[in-house]
């Protein structure tokens, strides 16, 4: 089903925040490649009308379309730099 009017101006939104968030953090990156891929994870967390606590994971991809491989490989890559911080995947090596 093709993206709404609202859809595709959110998902720039978003693009352009994810890109303004890693510059801010590695500003002194001079190229920093081009942005293919991405899976954002959140939380929201509220209280039904009984005051029970609830909480939801969403996650939301690029365009919502990122294959499902590849947003498992980007959770791998992540998980695997978690466990070992000095882990840098580098394709020329």
């Amino acid at each position: 089903m093709p993206r709404t009017p609202e859809q595709r101006e959110a998902d720039d939104a978003l693009t352009d925040a994810i890109e303004t968030v890693w510059r801010a953090y590695d500003p002194d990156d001079d190229d920093p490649g081009l942005l293919t891929d991405y899976l954002v994870i959140a939380v929201r967390r509220g209280y039904s009308d009984d005051g029970d606590p609830w909480s939801c994971v969403g996650s939301l991809t690029r365009d919502d379309s990122v294959p499902v491989h590849i947003q498992l490989g980007l959770m791998e890559q992540k998980r695997a730099s978690l466990i070992a911080p000095d882990f840098c995947h580098d394709e020329e090596e």
